[in-house]
Parts: C-alpha cells; structure tokens; sequence
C-alpha cells in the first residue's frame, strides 16, 4: 500500500526541503565538432556525467538546493566531477573521495558521446566505478526530515556495497516520512543478467513513493512476473504513490490510486511531447526528472509538473552536452511560451 494516504499529501511533503540525489557522476567527454564520430575524433569537449550528477544538476538549475550522494575517485577525474558540480550549484557536502587505504582501487565513470540525431554511439567505462563503494556509513547520518525527496538512480543498485547503502537510505527515508522516488535508469551492462536487475528493481520499488521508467526499463522490472512492462507498472501503482511511465515520442502516462476513495481504480492521464529537432539521443530523462521534481517542489499541479518536464527533456535533446545543456527555469519558461505539447500518440 501507498505510505501517503493520497496523493496530495505525498505531493505537499515534496515541496519544502533538499533534495538528495544518491548514484553516479562522472566525466563525459564529447567528440568535437558537433557531429565527429569518436574513431574519427582528434578533439573533445569535458563535461560532468552521470544520470545522479545530471539530475542534481538540473534541480540546481531550477534554483532548488541539491546535495550529490556519492563517492569520487580519489584522482584528478574525481577532483573534476567536484569542481564541475560545485560550479553547476550541486551541494557537494554529502559526497566523499575513496579512501585507496581500505578501499579498492575505484575509478570514476567515464562516457564517450557523440553528438548526432540518428547513430550516435555512446561508449561508457564503469570498471571498479567509485560511486559503487557507497556504504552505510555515507547514508546514516543523512538529515531526512528536511529532505523534500531521496531520488535514487537505479544503477546504484546494481552492486554492493552500494546497494545495500541504498536499501538502508530508502528505509530510513520511509521510517522519517521522506518520499523517496526511483529512476529506474537501466544499464545492462550494469548488471550481471536482467533478471538480477528485475528481482533487485521490484524490491526496491515498493519502497518507494514515485517510480519514473520507460517502457524497456518496466519490461525490465517485468522480468519473470508473466507481465508486461505497463501491466507490471500498472500493479505497482497499487504499491506506491505514483508511477511515471514514459513511452519516447508517444509521450508518457501517470498512473495512481487514491487509498481515501472508495473506488481503487487506477487515474491514468496521458500527455504527450515538444517536438524539436534533435541534437542527440541521451540526457532527456535526467533533464525530465530534475524539471519534474523542481515544478513539484514549487507546488505546481502533477500535470503541469509532468508537462514542465518533457519540455526540457525536449531542450535537452535538442543541444550538445548533457549537464550543460540542462534549462533553467527562466529558460524553461520561454521555451514554453514558445512551444506546444503535442497530443499523446502523436508522432
């Protein structure tokens, strides 16, 4: 069952407070010009990455206060990732550096992305990733009464000590009345099969207030249930207070159960896309996610926040970079202005 009664008083809990964001970052490095193929590519352009980094930094944008809960490499990329939070406006007081004394030799990820509409291949290098050393004792202390929300990105959960940190947070969010919400953010070579992800996913899940996926990500989560991924998802709005099922150019749905009404039928509304001319393929769930959450934050209404974000998942798509390219919300709004939603279906 949903831990808020309703969905109105999980959306008010939302709205005072930080935002924790606990997974990765790291350093993106993008062929240069625009348009290079990385086997053809002489130069690049640096950048933070990483779907936690990116989120966090998309809520800083939107002038919300966003701490990074992760760990770093203890090297010059490590001190990078810092530098460039710290210069997009993320919180950094809830990330450390590994300790190579009684840790493992980590690394942070690293992401070669080439900026084109149609082919562009994105490389990632996630051998011994640092932010997976996360333990309990980073998660413990963590102030949840004054959390707006834990926003968990998925590959965090992929191996431990990380997930077991995880977990632990999501439990102490819960004990304090912290929403918790999880992006599903699969990466298959994350994890060692699908149906570890599936199994690990759908316990995490109803742990959770808001889940946000996207249709591959809840066939994933489907795994083993003789479910789809929309049948699947459509359960575990019984389970949680929202689910966010995003289906590309169609657009997405929301889908939630009010437990105060007598009719447990599941509300479904659908909304569609901003079409733009697209730049490249990757950053618009992040850039969706951290507009989202911020206009719910603000107080806006669920339909208008799930509107706000697929306008800047559109902004996103739309120009090179990733952190970089995330809108503020004076930007945002003009865009809006500017732009219409298409229906949902609509191609």
């Amino acid at each position: 069952m949903p831990k808020f009664k309703h969905l109105e008083a999980l959306l008010a809990r939302m709205q005072n407070g930080r935002f924790l964001c606990v997974g990765r970052a790291g350093l993106d490095l993008y062929p240069e010009p625009v348009g290079t193929k990385t086997k053809d590519a002489t130069h690049f352009s640096a950048d933070l990455g990483g779907s936690a980094g990116n989120i966090a930094v998309a809520l800083a944008r939107h002038g919300k206060i966003a701490a990074l809960v992760t760990v770093l490499s203890a090297d010059p990329v490590g001190v990078f990732t810092k530098t460039r939070l710290e210069h997009y406006g993320v919180d950094t007081d809830c990330l450390r550096f590994s300790n190579g004394k009684h840790e493992r030799l980590a690394r942070n990820s690293l992401a070669i992305a080439e900026t084109r509409p149609d082919d562009a291949e994105v490389v990632i290098y996630r051998n011994d990733a640092a932010d997976l050393l996360l333990c309990e004792d980073d998660v413990a202390s963590l102030d949840y009464d004054n959390t707006a929300a834990l926003v968990v990105t998925g590959t965090a959960l992929s191996a431990n000590p990380s997930r077991d940190a995880v977990f632990a947070a999501a439990r102490q969010a819960n004990a304090t009345g912290c929403p918790v919400i999880f992006d599903i953010d699969y990466r298959r070579d994350a994890w060692q099969s699908v149906e570890d992800a599936a199994h690990i996913g759908r316990e995490f899940a109803v742990l959770c207030d808001i889940v946000i996926g996207n249709d591959d990500e809840f066939d994933v989560l489907a795994t083993g249930t003789k479910q789809g991924g929309m049948s699947y998802a459509s359960g575990l709005a019984g389970d949680v207070g929202l689910v966010l099922y995003k289906q590309g150019a169609a657009g997405c749905q929301t889908l939630y159960i009010d437990t105060e009404h007598e009719n447990k039928d599941i509300t479904i509304s659908k909304y569609g896309i901003f079409n733009v001319s697209i730049a490249k393929p990757f950053g618009a769930g992040d850039s969706f996610m951290g507009a989202f959450l911020a206009a719910l934050h603000a107080g806006v209404s669920l339909d208008d926040a799930v509107i706000r974000g697929s306008a800047a998942a559109a902004m996103v798509v739309s120009r090179p970079g990733c952190a970089s390219a995330m809108p503020d919300k004076d930007t945002l709004d003009s865009f809006m202005a500017q732009n219409t939603a298409s229906e949902f279906g609509a191609t």
